[in-house]
């Protein structure tokens, strides 16, 4: 199956206070948040990696070209890195035939098991990755919430006042995902949740829900950076990928 990490946005909430490389580069135990997301996504069955790059790209080719990972790794470029991260998914429409790939933030961490579950529901069907246990997040306000029942997604969103799981960044999308990212944007919506919310009303989405606590973490701002470095990753870390 392949992998898609979208890492083309600034990430402003921290940019604030790195001002030197994207985010997803900064050391993160023997690592980076990068390569250990990309060593997770290989333990839990990825064989092919797509990174959609946008802001400050030459950085993170730069990175993996001297620091190849253990997948191969295709780069797409998102110039509107500016706009909703919808934009991203939708520029690996051509890499990705009648196959389920698998997607991830470039700043979430997701533990391997977690990872699993999702790759390897058998269902053709997008899924999204959710997190029941709301009240051990580390930054609420900021989060995702999803509404789920009997299994489907019927709402997502930043705002959302009812609801029973958190988004984890982390998809199992079909190729009708794009139909969704086209009907969204068309409306002027840009985001994923965006597109999401098209899928709704198809039942094309269901949610995969996590049976432990504590198995990511979403690295959005200087707190959440801070509080990471005591985050079990539970990977194990190639010695040549730092």
């Amino acid at each position: 199956m392949k992998g898609v990490i979208i890492a083309a946005g600034i990430g402003s909430r921290l940019w604030k206070t790195t001002k030197q490389v994207p985010k997803t580069l900064l050391p993160y135990q023997n690592g980076t948040i990068l390569s250990t997301i990309i060593e997770h996504l290989k333990e839990a069955g990825i064989t092919e990696l797509i990174m959609v790059v946008g802001f400050k790209k030459n950085y993170i080719i730069d990175y993996l070209q001297k620091n190849p990972p253990a997948l191969p790794v295709t780069f797409a470029e998102n110039l509107d890195w500016n706009k909703g991260n919808a934009l991203s998914v939708y520029k690996v429409k051509d890499y990705i035939q009648d196959e389920p790939f698998l997607l991830s933030m470039s700043d979430h961490l997701v533990k391997v098991e977690a990872l699993k579950k999702i790759a390897e529901f058998p269902e053709r069907i997008n899924l999204l990755l959710v997190d029941p246990f709301i009240a051990e997040n580390f930054d609420l306000d900021d989060a995702t919430k999803v509404q789920t029942e009997n299994d489907y997604i019927i709402a997502i969103g930043k705002e959302l006042t009812t609801y029973n799981a958190l988004d984890c960044g982390i998809f199992r999308l079909e190729p009708d995902f794009f139909i969704a990212v086209e009907k969204a944007m068309a409306k002027g919506k840009e985001s994923i949740s965006n597109a999401v919310t098209e899928l709704i009303p198809l039942k094309r989405i269901k949610a995969i829900t996590l049976n432990k606590a504590n198995q990511w973490i979403d690295i959005d701002t200087p707190q959440a950076y801070q509080f990471a470095q005591h985050f079990d990753p539970g990977r194990t870390m190639s010695s040549s990928f730092i």
